[in-house]
């Protein structure tokens, strides 16, 4: 069977002032064949620096149609996509300069394994002074 699905993983940018947070990644689930495919989430990770942190209690969100959306069951349509949030607990992290952070994301659908990431960019606000 040819595969049939692409996962894409899309930028996340934080903007803070001050402690920024990592609460989700967004990543795109592509199906450029003929009948409609399930897949499901295996693992999601956070990628700080050289570092790797297996998340859990994850969620999704279906940004197209502005709902939840179930981990275990992401159906994407024939010759359509789905973008997607996978959300996890926030966690507070202020990258040292030059660190790179992403979150890592695997789902299978039938016997294939997929992977992509999705980068996060922090941007660093000054305050408001008013």
């Amino acid at each position: 069977m040819p595969v049939t699905l692409r996962l894409i993983g899309e930028p996340v940018i934080v903007s803070y002032i001050a402690n920024p947070f990592i609460g989700h990644g967004q990543f795109r689930l592509e199906n450029h064949g003929a009948s409609a495919v399930a897949a499901s989430i295996d693992a999601v990770w956070l990628e700080l620096g050289e570092s790797r942190k297996q998340l859990s209690d994850i969620s999704a969100f279906d940004l197209d149609h502005d709902r939840p959306a179930n981990p275990d069951s992401l159906t994407v349509e024939a010759e359509s996509m789905i973008r997607f949030l996978v959300g996890f607990p926030r966690l507070a992290h202020e990258p040292p300069f030059g660190e790179s952070a992403a979150v890592r994301l695997r789902v299978h659908s039938g016997g294939v394994q997929l992977q992509a990431v999705s980068p996060i960019k922090f941007v660093r606000r000054i305050p408001d002074r008013r």
